[in-house]
């Protein structure tokens, strides 16, 4: 338990690092936790979203142990200038239940899939962002009508090194779990980084932080199975994310056919806070480019 307990400390850390006042319009408010969410109910669980913006929509899929709040606010802001954009919290996170099923990356991609036909989408865009891409690869394979474009940052497909790798970040203290998180040269020139990351207004609970480790190291991976998948694909990695390192994108690329892969240089797993409009910029590019331009 002291493993999980580690991670807990690091997101209840980052929980404390800021205020927000009681602002609710995205344009003004000082952070997404400030902002009111509604919840529906998806299959055994009530799950808490947000929708802003117009314009297709675009389903955000948050990684491990994380809520909807910690999305950064300058990449939310740029992305709805073009797209709706659905935040929401995974079962048992934030402001959603965890409902009765087991936590599992299945389990999740099918909660996603109800979210959207919960709230009327016929289908949209899918971001999934580490854990949260695994989630997103799950869906597009097991609900493909509810997907359309694809978007995968900072994720495998590879189940061999996402179960090692979750099980040596359990093991970390928080501060090496901090040192992960940033290159350090990056960190050194930006000192501040870790004060203005977003927080999350319900600190995650102890025991779906664990779920969701073990639904990690118990996930068959997608590798064996991405060729059955026929989705306009963007992959992104941070060069020197040594978390899921670009590598594991990499592998991604060669088995989606006609992926784009985009590196950012200078940039770690939380590659999101280092630079979430050039991000957000890249991300609507993709969106808006016409299928046969992708095809060429």
């Amino acid at each position: 338990m002291q493993r999980y307990f580690n991670l807990f400390v690091l997101f209840i850390l980052l929980s404390s690092m800021a205020a927000c006042g009681p602002k609710n319009n995205i344009n003004t408010a000082p952070d997404i936790s400030a902002l009111p969410y509604s919840t529906v109910q998806v299959a055994d669980a009530q799950i808490a979203y947000r929708v802003y913006g117009n314009g297709e929509p675009l389903l955000m899929i948050m990684g491990f142990a994380g809520t909807m709040d910690l999305w950064d606010l300058d990449l939310i802001r740029e992305l709805a200038k073009k797209h709706q954009v659905i935040l929401f919290d995974n079962r048992g996170m934030g402001g959603s239940s965890a409902g009765t099923e087991p936590v599992s990356i299945s389990r999740m991609a099918d909660d996603s899939a109800g979210l959207l036909d919960v709230l009327g989408y016929e289908k949209a865009h899918i971001l999934g962002w580490s854990m949260g891409g695994m989630i997103a690869q799950e869906l597009a394979l097991n609900h493909s009508d509810k997907v359309d474009k694809l978007i995968l940052m900072g994720t495998a497909c590879d189940s061999v090194p996402v179960a090692k790798i979750t099980k040596e970040l359990m093991k970390m203290d928080t501060k090496e779990l901090l040192s992960h998180f940033f290159p350090k040269a990056w960190l050194d020139k930006h000192p501040d980084a870790i004060s203005k990351l977003p927080y999350s207004k319900n600190p995650p609970n102890i025991e779906i932080i664990k779920a969701q480790g073990e639904a990690m190291i118990n996930w068959p991976g997608t590798c064996g199975r991405l060729e059955l998948m026929h989705k306009d694909t963007l992959i992104i990695s941070g060069v020197q994310d040594d978390i899921l390192p670009e590598t594991l994108s990499f592998e991604l690329a060669e088995k989606i056919q006609g992926a784009w892969l985009i590196r950012f240089k200078n940039a770690a797993h939380w590659l999101m806070y280092q630079a979430p409009v050039s991000l957000a910029r890249t991300i609507s590019t993709f969106l808006i480019v016409r299928e046969d331009m992708l095809a060429q």
